[in-house]
């Protein structure tokens, strides 16, 4: 008895040695220490000391009675934040910008140790007071405020910290003192291993940043400094340099001005925000993206899960077959448990995981947060067959195949001995599968045809063997009902990207609710570890599905980039992320139809995220000191009467443009002399598939852009060439050629116009110049009724000018967009005078007459439904469609698809 009592004492107080306080882990620590640049040379100003949230805390590191600070208590982060009568540090603006990011709940402290001038000998423990021999008088004053030895203080202090928070990192920025120094990097290990030993922290979950010095570009004094400050982390594998290009300096160019500091502050902020798991754009909504520094090493003090090797009979294979179990912390044989099943990749086996991916570790410290739901995961050896082992030619048939036979054994051998062995759920809401590459097509390809059986499902980096989603997916409306997570990840940079994209295109277009996770990377455990940090903790707890287009770090490349450019970028839920390199710029925005700021990092590159972006097509211009150009990263467009940007945004509805496998006409550029305008002039004309060989004679739609565009708008903006591929196909439309002309005529230098005169010069030019040249050098019927007009905005009011005049020409007319100005009764009212006058004629020739509208959002709104009124006074007969997306291409596209579906019949 005497021994159990003196167990359970020494027991207590070694805990209580260890950690005799209760630590708050929602109480982020960051210790600071270096030179100048960190103890702060601007001055204070304003800004800087108002509106701080007292989430923000600096332990005060030396007495300060004039600012009623003592040694040792934390206070609001009001500058100074170092010592009493020091300037703006670039911890202020670190710590501000930590909070502004993450959950309200979270705290941040600071512990701002540095000395002006000093080199990073100061804080060698062991070797300090050497240094300390040459140091000069007014800088040994400032050592005397911490009491001889700045490292001991920040010790120190770290412990006292220790004893409310949780240390989460150290800022460092010191080397314009050992400029030149080469071994700098191997003096800043000594000094942060020894930080790591004396408060007990893991360097893996504990990262080092450490800034530049003033850069070169801003004339740096010891800018050379940052050549061997970028080595460091080849010496600390757990640090990273934060880079100081752009960050306004002071005259002396030595130190950062205000602007400079807080510059600086929020760039180590948005690298810890990263190392932390968090995205920096999102302040409004706090939210882990990936997993955090150390999320994957091993913690002593964290309960531990168990891992064994299970044998079961397969009656598939005819063998004994061998999974790896992991069962979580606390198991108890009286709880039932739901099941994971988590597959290898084409080179491994049921040990992969556990030999890569450190599962056990990954979950252990998952469960320690209480963010897993406790289950038991199976990892078994996904090759089906009686030699499992991943050896010889692991490409054999025999051996893929065995990927695919093992669907049976997972279904009819292995789940049941699972079921058996172990107390878990058996129904299909306490099950999920999921997988790294191989295992990935095996997961989505068992799980979902098996939705009678899993419920939750996971593809990481899926390989080839991924079945096409349109076998997996027959029945959207049956798969969204039993489905409660899908999960498709892989790396941006990962060769078997094309088969997660296919997967989520398809899964998009049929709006079944998943997560496409897309994060920096490679076909490695780096991307599949996290994954399975991500994926695991959504596991078998309600499904909040508004969440999933937060699951990402990146977003999809945009179809309208030019080749390789990696952004813009779209988001899950239509927000894009631009990054555009302009290192002398001062300042740059990004223009669709509102003006967006970029910021600017360290590198010279300026990002930004926007708002929701409407699906479709969408221009947009880069706005650079000023000055309207198109991005060098995307295609180009005419639009707007210059050349700009555009940006293919997806959308669900836009299936009816996509290029698909069938037959596919072709779009001919065709140079032609006019005798209209008696001078040369181009238009695009699409011939539907089958014309060479035709000998029938086609119809004929001539279809006209808006201002600020030309001929080339209804290919390239309008897919137009798709629109009538994909309809003639299904056999929604006429085989038809549609003629699109450039409508910029008149006195304006080529600029269209909207008078009298231009309109007059358009119908000048569509009778005596485009028409004759078709009907001459193409296989296309000559009658009205074989002949149709349509446009869109400019081109609808080209389109009832010299349609309704010529309403014997043709047999439809289409106006998209338009409508004669209500305040222009001088052009309108002549127009609507020849419809009275010639209402019967008109309704006699037209057989279709068809006006669309964006919605109330476009801009030709008002003066459509005025037209329309009158129209109807005039007793002129048209038909009327309205789809909302204002005056822009998504809605033109789903015009022409409506209309041309009409004609010709």
């Amino acid at each position: 008895m005497k021994s159990i009592i003196r167990f359970f004492a020494i027991a207590i107080l070694f805990l209580t040695g260890q950690n005799g306080y209760s630590q708050d882990p929602n109480f982020h620590v960051y210790l600071s220490l270096g030179q100048s640049n960190m103890e702060g040379a601007a001055p204070i100003e304003a800004e800087d000391k108002i509106n701080v949230d007292p989430r923000f805390q600096v332990l005060e590191a030396v007495n300060c009675p004039d600012l009623n600070r003592e040694m040792g208590k934390w206070y609001t982060a009001i500058p100074p934040l170092c010592r009493c009568k020091t300037g703006l540090t670039l911890t202020d603006n670190f710590g501000r910008t930590m909070v502004a990011n993450l959950p309200k709940y979270i705290k941040v402290g600071v512990v701002n140790v540095a000395v002006g001038g000093c080199k990073i000998e100061l804080f060698d423990k062991d070797n300090f007071e050497d240094y300390m021999k040459t140091a000069p008088d007014w800088m040994l004053g400032m050592i005397k405020e911490y009491n001889g030895s700045p490292y001991a203080r920040l010790v120190e202090m770290a412990k006292i910290a220790q004893k409310k928070g949780v240390i989460k990192g150290v800022l460092l920025h010191q080397g314009e003192s050992n400029t030149g120094d080469t071994i700098w990097p191997k003096k800043v290990k000594i000094v942060y291993d020894n930080l790591m030993k004396d408060l007990n922290l893991d360097p893996k979950k504990v990262p080092l940043l450490s800034g530049e010095t003033v850069h070169e570009e801003q004339n740096g004094k010891c800018a050379s400094m940052n050549k061997i400050i970028a080595t460091l982390p080849q010496t600390i594998p757990t640090s990273y340099v934060i880079s100081s290009k752009g960050c306004a300096v002071a005259s002396d160019f030595l130190h950062f001005s205000a602007a400079g500091y807080r510059a600086l502050g929020k760039r180590y902020a948005e690298k810890m925000l990263s190392l932390l798991g968090y995205k920096s754009d999102s302040p409004n909504e706090p939210f882990i993206v990936q997993a955090p520094v150390g999320f994957d090493q091993l913690d002593p003090t964290v309960p531990a899960g168990k891992i064994e090797t299970i044998s079961y009979d397969s009656n598939t294979v005819g063998t004994i077959r061998k999974a790896t179990i992991y069962t979580p912390p606390g198991f108890a044989k009286n709880k039932k448990y739901p099941v994971l099943y988590l597959l290898h990749g084409i080179g491994g086996d049921e040990k992969e995981w556990l030999n890569g991916g450190s599962p056990q570790i990954i979950l252990d410290n998952l469960y320690a947060e209480g963010k897993l739901q406790p289950m038991i995961v199976v990892m078994p050896n996904g090759r089906a067959m009686k030699n499992d082992s991943a050896t010889g030619n692991i490409m054999a048939p025999d051996k893929v195949q065995a990927f695919t036979d093992f669907e049976k054994d997972l279904l009819k051998d292995l789940i049941p001995f699972i079921e058996k062995k172990y107390n878990v759920y058996r129904d299909r809401e306490h099950r999920a599968i999921a997988g790294l590459s191989m295992g990935g097509g095996q997961s989505l390809n068992f799980g979902l045809t098996n939705l009678d059986k899993f419920a939750w499902i996971g593809g990481f980096s899926s390989a080839p063997n991924t079945k096409k989603t349109e076998e997996l997916v027959p029945n959207p409306e049956e798969t969204k009902k039993k489905l409660k997570l899908l999960w498709i990840s892989c790396g941006d940079n990962d060769w078997l990207l094309e088969n997660s994209r296919r997967t989520h295109d398809y899964l998009f277009k049929n709006n079944v609710p998943h997560i496409y996770y897309l994060e920096p990377g490679v076909h490695d455990f780096k991307v599949w570890k996290n994954s399975l940090y991500m994926f695991s903790q959504l596991l078998f707890k309600p499904v909040d599905e508004s969440s999933f287009s937060k699951y990402t770090i990146l977003g999809t490349t945009a179809q309208t980039n030019i080749r390789n450019a990696k952004y813009p970028q779209i988001l899950p839920d239509n927000r894009v992320i631009f990054k555009v390199n302009a290192p002398e710029a001062s300042k740059v925005q990004i223009d669709l139809g509102r003006k967006y700021d970029m910021q600017k990092d360290g590198q010279g590159v300026w990002n930004v995220t926007t708002d929701v972006i409407n699906g479709g097509f969408n221009y947009y211009s880069l706005l650079i000191d000023g000055v309207a150009v198109a991005d060098p990263s995307s295609e180009t467009f005419y639009g707007m009467g210059r050349m700009a940007s555009g940006i293919e945004i997806p959308k669900r509805d836009g299936d009816f443009y996509e290029l698909k496998n069938v037959p596919h006409g072709e779009v001919r550029i065709m140079k032609y002399f006019s005798k209209g305008t008696n001078s040369w002039r181009e238009m695009y004309v699409y011939t539907p598939p089958g014309y060479e060989t035709s000998s029938e004679k086609f119809p004929v739609l001539y279809l006209l852009h808006g201002g600020g565009e030309d001929q080339r708008g209804w290919s390239t903006q309008g897919k137009a060439n798709l629109i009538l591929d994909n309809l003639i196909a299904e056999n929604k439309a006429k085989k038809m050629l549609i003629v699109m002309l450039d409508g910029n005529l008149g006195s304006t230098g080529g600029i269209a116009g909207f008078g009298e005169e231009t309109l007059k010069a358009f119908e000048n030019e569509l009778k005596n110049g485009a028409i004759p040249y078709v009907e001459s050098n193409f296989k296309v019927a000559t009658d009205s009724k074989n002949r149709a007009l349509a446009g869109l905005s400019m081109g609808g009011l080209q389109t009832l000018y010299a349609g309704i005049k010529n309403s014997g020409m043709f047999s439809s007319l289409g106006v998209f967009s338009s409508g004669w100005w209500a305040n222009n009764p001088k052009l309108s009212d002549p127009q609507y005078e020849f419809m009275k006058n010639n209402e019967k004629t008109v309704n006699a020739n037209l057989k279709n007459f068809w006006i669309s509208m964006g919605g109330k959002e476009d801009i030709a709104y008002e003066n459509c439904k005025i037209m329309t009124q009158k129209l109807d006074q005039l007793g002129i007969k048209y038909s009327y469609s309205e789809y909302s997306g204002g005056h822009t291409w998504p809605v033109w596209r789903h015009d022409l698809f409506l209309y041309s579906q009409l004609l010709f019949k």
